[in-house]
């Protein structure tokens, strides 16, 4: 007797039409996604670049001292939590408070790089527990978020502008840049013209997107402007010069270390605070 096979365009016929009959009987459901609750406020900015591969730690040489450099990007909550390398940049702004809180009540000295450019050259001492705070690329957050926090501390802070980006889109206008300045508690330095990745610049580009943001900034806010920030962190020794000859003193990058010399003062480490961090995280990094 022979076997009867049944075929697989008559199955696949028969499951449709059962699939029709049971959607017509009971309609389509709609399924509901939970949305996480509004925070009090949401800034929702581009995320960088990630960082490239760090250039070789150079060799300290000359004066050095012992002062961890905090690098901060976003003070805010991340509007997108499926944007994992958003959610290791930022850090929330009461995550941030119990943070500067720690610093206040616990004697740290919050300074800025021409005070440490003094010590390096033996100009000045380094008080005990030492410290600066960056936050790189002058996203609005920081006047909203990162600023009232600083004031309610009084903490002195370091923030790195790219000039042309400045009122855009996710970043502080000048306006609100003046405000902060006058304050004296935040020292704006430069982060070049456009967040280029200098090292890919000709001669003639590199000199601008340094010497161009230094004049903005100085004629913007009236002072000196001695510090510059590597976009992305990346510099090479014809970076060093072109910093040198534009009239920086010092330059930071995001190679990681505590120990600041003058052998290093054209690329100092500095230690990125996390996101993921709790107050134990935060407190092992100083």
């Amino acid at each position: 007797m022979k076997r009867r096979i049944v075929s697989p365009f008559l199955i696949i016929t028969v499951f449709v039409g059962v699939l029709a009959i049971v959607l017509s009987l009971t309609g389509t459901k709609q399924v509901n996604v939970p949305v996480p609750p509004e925070p009090q406020i949401i800034q929702s900015s581009p995320t960088p670049t990630p960082t490239a591969t760090p250039l070789p730690i150079p060799a300290h040489s000359g004066r050095q001292v012992e002062i961890p450099i905090l690098t901060y990007h976003y003070i805010g909550y991340n509007p997108n939590p499926e944007d994992k390398s958003r959610q290791y940049l930022q850090v929330t702004p009461d995550k941030f408070e119990e943070q500067m809180k720690y610093l206040s009540e616990n004697g740290y000295q919050t300074i800025d790089f021409d005070r440490l450019f003094a010590v390096l050259s033996g100009q000045a001492i380094l008080e005990p527990k030492s410290i600066i705070l960056t936050f790189d690329d002058g996203y609005v957050d920081f006047y909203i978020n990162a600023y009232p926090i600083l004031k309610q501390y009084n903490l002195h802070a370091v923030s790195f502008i790219p000039t042309n980006l400045i009122g855009g889109s996710y970043y502080m206008n000048w306006d609100q840049i003046r405000e902060i300045n006058s304050s004296g508690l935040v020292s704006f330095q430069s982060h070049s013209v456009n967040h280029s990745d200098l090292i890919s610049l000709s001669d003639s580009q590199l000199k601008y997107q340094l010497g161009e943001s230094k004049k903005v900034l100085e004629e913007k806010l009236g002072k000196n402007i001695n510090t510059l920030c590597y976009p992305y962190g990346r510099s090479d020794e014809r970076v060093w010069q072109a910093v040198r000859e534009v009239g920086y003193i010092g330059a930071v990058g995001t190679w990681v270390s505590s120990t600041i010399s003058e052998g290093v003062i054209l690329d100092m480490p500095r230690i990125k605070i996390s996101g993921t961090y709790n107050l134990s995280d935060f407190i092992s990094q100083l």
